[in-house]
């Protein structure tokens, strides 16, 4: 559309006064200048299918939004104006759209400049051809798959529909991005979609199944590709089965409660003519008490299991698109037999609940906001909000106490660690030269879709293209680096006294030991990215810590919520640990339960391993054998504690960092010191400005006195240095390594990431007066002892008189000839000297000079 300069101005005029009253101006044709068309077609343009300014003034509002295929397209005169979609991507966030559908009709309700409040979305049938909730990420379509869009398709326009859960102040232009291609696709796309409804889920109930099924009765055969599940706080699971001959084939297996994204088809499948497809909801309505209807609110409920499928286009006319919904649950008997574990929640996957809140931190067993009641309420929900405590986890009333921090013992920010380009930091250590290790990603980024919701990692044909491991010296130097193409993602990197190195990657599930000085591991435990919860298997391990003995315990880590403990040969030991499940007296979880364990530190000559309980926000500490001995959860934590380091200095001192709480008020990042024996909090510290945003893992270079933090977001390595305080009364401790069968010496202090081994003497330095006086105290009666006794063999033996009489030549007196037998000397005992000094003093005036001695 050609418009001239009169035309124009006043177009822009419209657009300017539109953006004003809260639309968005709209481009008028498609963008095809992209910068980046990786993994596109040669073609490819996007479109922005944005609301154009909804405003919903109450909860439970649904807005759709129309659009022309032909704008969409870009198409211009009279060319084709079909198409085909390969990739959608959300231009949306979870804290304004409850979820977000995309539907393709023959015929629209309104015009495409309106805003409408949609129960029906099209004039006539509609068909669902994307949907989006809870932050999920972009979804690409396999190669030569497309959704068919256009003129000779009944999806010849486009609308979006959001579902706001909350009003908001102002209008809203969140949306889907489209990437379509004018290629023919020899497949096209498409969604199968069973639906639960007509139920109701009783109140305080712990489990409950709300099924549907159907018989596939299309003309051919589908493949499906991805699956996708939406409900709302109650569920827990929903599964999906073909089902034939009473044999039942799982399709896929989704936790509603994570990005509720189309997650890959694990096994090849194929839904034929005849065959029985079956969904089953599951919830636990646990705390809530009233009766849950399913239905369109998000007081409400829903059981909604999505089939994303590819056919071949010669099919796509044969009227799928009016047998594409599943309402009924017409084959009841299937549920008879259905797989036990139908209703069996997945693995814990802290890292997809946060991203489906925003990184909001998760309450356990109880409900979220989604479960707020607007109508009456007729009994008092559960208040699932965690107490406040205080520093060592007490309870509080208010929040009106305040912990007193020591400045004096901050850490002071040096620099950013330069010298060489990382990814995101998985691990960091230091060893007792100084010099730094980091285990970063290089371009791999873990997102929502990298796991399948059994933990199976979806790119495994994309290793790490670059040196994984760098080790720099003290000063930032590069010494070396190595790795390349052998690593997924990076997570835990740890060194052991002899400096061999330890590394965990939680894609692969695995665990690698490398000699020091080599680039290749020489014990490698788990098996290749199979995850599983035998002594045998890892599910996503996190990080390493090695005894001096060679004895080692593994986090594992995202799935299991365990730690392991294996001898110096990789055998397995034992293990403790489960999942958290509820909270206790003092607002947190049991001690020995886990919401993700992320990093451990060891402190060998405290016999403890600490471990950063990352989701419950606290750090908890076990004896080298598994025992629990002591938690500490300071408020300033917040809900989210990821890494933590030991250092011997100043009596023995934990250093840690927390992380973000993404679209919630929470604690400051920031990184803290901690006294290792009490759990009090020492000190905060941060960068200048505005802080840290992501870090992940933090490392000690007691020698030198420096922390180092590597961070997610910015990809960066940060420099501290310790407060002289920390460190000036310490003094080095020579570390013998025991011998094997040995145990440990308890001279040694261990750490998960090497650092030299100091002593902790600030208490010895403040004791040293008093010791010397004390001291003082008991060795000169000792002395006065001796002279006496001599004095006293000397006045026996009458070589005193002689002494006296002597004028001219002295005697000379030796004390080692006293203390043994000498010819002329009265017999003495050849036992103990005590005893020698016993039969001296048995005579009673002896005793007498002696005790007027002492008193004196």
């Amino acid at each position: 559309m050609k418009l001239s300069g009169r035309n124009t101005r006043m177009f822009f005029v419209v657009c300017a006064f539109m953006c004003l009253c809260g639309s968005v101006c709209q481009a008028v044709a498609a963008n095809c200048n992209l910068n980046d068309r990786d993994g596109l077609p040669s073609d490819a343009c996007t479109f922005d299918l944005r609301m154009k300014g909804a405003h919903p003034h109450e909860p439970d509002g649904y807005f759709c939004s129309g659009y022309d295929v032909e704008d969409i397209l870009g198409v211009q005169d009279q060319q084709s104006s079909d198409g085909y979609i390969v990739r959608y991507e959300a231009l949306a966030s979870a804290d304004v759209a409850h979820h977000v559908l995309v539907f393709g009709c023959r015929n629209l309700r309104r015009n495409t400049g309106e805003v409408w409040r949609c129960g029906q979305v099209c004039d006539g049938d509609d068909q669902i051809i994307f949907a989006w909730a809870k932050n999920a990420p972009p979804l690409s379509l396999p190669k030569d798959v497309g959704q068919h869009i256009g003129r000779t398709t009944d999806i010849r326009h486009i609308v979006i529909q959001i579902h706001y859960a909350n009003a908001l102040n102002a209008s809203d232009n969140s949306g889907i991005r489209l990437y379509t291609t004018r290629q023919r696709q020899p497949y096209v796309s498409g969604i199968y979609l069973l639906l639960g409804y007509g139920i109701t889920i009783p109140r305080n109930t712990a489990k409950f199944h709300v099924d549907s099924s159907c018989r596939f009765n299309w003309e051919d055969g589908i493949v499906p590709f991805g699956f996708r599940t939406h409900a709302h706080s109650l569920c827990r699971v929903i599964s999906g089965y073909k089902v034939v001959n009473g044999e039942y084939k799982l399709i896929g297996k989704g936790n509603p409660q994570w990005p509720q994204a189309f997650y890959p088809v694990e096994d090849n499948i194929r839904i034929n003519p005849g065959d029985i497809l079956a969904a089953r909801c599951t919830y636990n309505s646990t705390g809530r008490y009233r009766p849950t209807e399913i239905g369109s609110t998000a007081n409400d409920e829903m059981c909604n299991f999505y089939i994303m499928y590819y056919m071949n286009s010669s099919m796509e006319n044969s009227g799928r698109q009016r047998e594409s919904t599943c309402f009924q649950n017409e084959q009841r008997q299937v549920f008879r037999n259905i797989p036990a574990d139908s209703d069996v929640p997945l693995p814990p996957n802290p890292a997809l609940e946060g991203t489906a809140m925003g990184h909001h931190h998760h309450g356990m067993g109880g409900n979220n906001h989604d479960d707020t009641d607007h109508t009456k309420i007729d009994e008092p929900p559960v208040v699932n909000e965690r107490p406040q405590v205080d520093l060592h986890g007490n309870l509080q009333n208010t929040d009106k106490s305040e912990v007193k921090l020591n400045k004096d013992l901050d850490l002071q920010f040096i620099s950013e660690v330069n010298g060489v380009k990382i990814g995101q930091v998985g691990g960091l250590a230091v060893n007792r030269d100084g010099d730094l290790y980091i285990f970063h990603r290089g371009s791999n980024i873990w997102s929502s879709l990298s796991f399948t919701p059994m933990n199976r990692y979806t790119q495994q044909n994309m290793p790490v293209d670059v040196d994984p491991v760098v080790i720099l010296d003290k000063a930032g130097s590069l010494i070396r680096h190595f790795g390349k193409n052998r690593f997924y993602l990076p997570h835990g990197l740890s060194l052991d006294s002899d400096e061999n190195i330890w590394l965990t990657d939680v894609a692969m599930h695995q665990v690698f030991r490398i000699p020091k000085g080599d680039d290749k591991p020489d014990m490698t435990l788990g098996i290749r990215f199979e995850p599983g919860t035998s002594n045998k298997h890892f599910c996503k391990p996190s990080d390493v810590a090695v005894m001096s003995n060679g004895e080692f315990f593994v986090s594992d880590g995202y799935c299991n919520s365990r730690i392991m403990k294996f001898d110096k040969n990789g055998y397995f030991l034992k293990q403790w640990g489960s999942q958290s499940s509820s909270w206790g007296s003092d607002g947190f979880p049991p001690p020995g339960t886990f919401n993700l364990p992320h990093g451990l530190a060891l402190a060998e000559d405290k016999d403890l391993l600490c471990v950063a309980d990352r989701e419950n926000g606290r750090i908890q500490c076990f004896n080298l054998d598994g025992n629990f001995v002591r938690q500490m959860h300071p408020k300033k934590f917040g809900q989210s504690l990821y890494s933590l380091e030991y250092c011997p200095n100043h009596g023995g001192v934990l250093f840690a960092v927390n992380g973000p709480i993404f679209g919630t008020k929470s604690e400051v990042t920031q990184g803290f010191t901690l006294d290792i024996d009490t759990g009090t909090l020492v000190s905060t510290w941060n960068l200048p400005g505005e802080g840290m945003t992501h870090p992940h893992d933090v490392a000690v270079d007691s020698t030198n006195h420096m922390v180092y933090v590597g961070e997610l977001n910015p990809k960066k390595v940060w420099k501290f240095q310790m407060s002289k305080k920390l460190y000036e009364a310490d003094k080095p401790v020579e570390v013998t390594k025991p011998s094997e069968g040995q145990g440990k010496s308890p001279a040694i202090t261990g750490t998960s990431k090497h650092v030299s081994m100091e002593t902790k003497n600030e208490d010895d330095r403040e004791g040293f007066g008093p010791s010397v006086i004390i001291g003082t105290l008991l060795v000169v009666p000792v002395i006065l002892l001796v002279v006496i006794t001599v004095l006293i063999r000397l006045h026996h033996t009458g070589r005193f008189k002689n002494c006296l009489r002597r004028s001219g030549k002295k005697s000379v007196f030796s004390l080692g000839n006293f203390l043994h037998s000498h010819k002329g000397f009265d017999r003495l005992s050849t036992e103990d000297d005590d005893h020698d000094y016993d039969n001296v003093l048995d005579d009673d005036s002896d005793n007498e000079k002696f005790n007027i001695v002492r008193k004196a």
